[in-house]
């Protein structure tokens, strides 16, 4: 594969002058945290997008995103939403964005790369959004701070574009590390760094693709996401005051006449998993695998019988894991691709677990994939300035 610089000389026929590397995000536990402002635990992924951006003497963008050889532009001065526009959209609402608050670019040339573009949903949309505002201000904008960056990228992307995302999301992306997970506050926007111990060869973190249908989880997924905001909205009127996640849940049950019983239900599921997330974190940086392996377990349980976001595909990998002898616990996460699972297992019972995956291909027709995980790399920015 050619460089960034390459392909962005290629295409545009100058070098960039510079370029930002935006790690992948994996949402370990606490991916509906938002809805109680509760904890979320999160690390770096294996994939990353590269944003090359170079100025022009005119007011016009232009706009390759080299994987797919798709070109889009826009002019300066007449930034509106096309849904037409697709991804443009994320670069438009950046510049939209940067306007309102006061600042203002020329034209530009841009180039995307890397292969987190080979993934899907939210965490792409957000790195290319915040990979966009990062570039900006590096190329022309040097009075922004890079700490409000991601806050405009989030704004960009949720209010200009409409897309669904998550302000932790891009703050996390400028926060990971290769030594650490990050726990976050949703509240308070605060995060505590969680070692990761890459150097224990006898408890392995794997991450398995199922294979299954990109469009398979989606849909439940946005029903999902809406009801909970819906819920939350509500359990905020029977409890006006204090933090949601703090709402116990017998004090949810005792709502009568306030939520309705669905209501109560998600918001059980939501509250759990945030409290889930934070004691999940404590277990890793205790490193009590066996325990932290039992919170896995837990919350794809309620992914599965309350949350009802899982489908028989997931549920399958997710049972057989915990079948073996040597398997601490299993969970579905968010990694930018539909039906991933985390399994935490010891070292020798790998290959028995691989193993099943060929009965797995057998009953559903999906040949799974499969990597131990660990945190890799960080936010990167390089100028090639002259």
């Amino acid at each position: 594969m050619k460089q960034i610089t390459e392909l962005h000389q290629l295409e545009h026929e100058e070098k960039p002058k510079v370029v930002v590397t935006v790690p992948g995000l994996y949402t370990l536990l606490g991916e509906f945290a938002d809805y109680c402002k509760g904890y979320t635990l999160c690390g770096a992924a294996p994939v990353s997008l590269e944003v090359a951006i170079s100025a022009r003497q005119d007011q016009s963008v232009r706009l390759f995103m080299a994987p797919m050889k798709d070109r889009k532009r826009f002019n300066l001065q007449n930034i509106k939403f096309r849904r037409e526009d697709r991804w443009a959209n994320f670069i438009k609402g950046v510049v939209s964005i940067l306007n309102a608050r006061g600042f203002s670019t020329g034209g530009f040339n841009i180039t995307f790369s890397g292969d987190l573009l080979a993934k899907e949903g939210a965490m792409v949309n957000s790195a290319i959004a915040l990979g966009v505002t990062i570039a900006l201000r590096e190329l022309c904008i040097p009075e922004l701070k890079i700490e409000d960056c991601a806050a405009i990228g989030y704004s960009a992307l949720s209010s200009f574009a409409g897309e669904n995302c998550r302000l932790v999301m891009f703050l996390a992306m400028m926060q990971v590390r290769s030594d650490s997970l990050l726990l976050y506050d949703v509240h308070h926007l605060t995060y505590e760094r969680i070692p990761f111990d890459v150097e224990d060869k006898s408890i392995l973190t794997m991450i398995v693709e199922s294979r299954i249908s990109p469009h398979a989880l989606r849909e439940e997924l946005v029903i999902r996401r809406k009801e909970s905001k819906l819920a939350f909205e509500r359990l905020r009127s029977a409890f006006p005051s204090g933090l949601l996640r703090d709402v116990s849940d017998q004090e949810v049950k005792e709502s009568v006449g306030m939520l309705s019983e669905e209501e109560k239900r998600i918001c059980l599921y939501v509250l759990s998993e945030s409290r889930l997330a934070k004691e999940g974190a404590r277990l890793l940086a205790q490193k009590d695998m066996v325990m932290y392996g039992k919170v896995l377990s837990r919350v794809q349980a309620g992914l599965r019988d309350v949350f009802e976001v899982t489908c028989p595909e997931i549920d399958w990998l997710t049972k057989r894991a915990t079948e073996i002898n040597g398997c601490l616990g299993a969970t579905m996460i968010t990694t930018g691709s539909s039906g991933t699972i985390l399994v935490l297992l010891s070292n020798e019972s790998l290959a028995q677990y691989t193993a099943r995956m060929e009965e797995y291909e057998h009953i559903f027709g999906f040949r799974p994939t499969w990597n131990s995980y660990a945190p890799v790399g960080g936010l990167k920015i390089d100028s090639y300035r002259a």
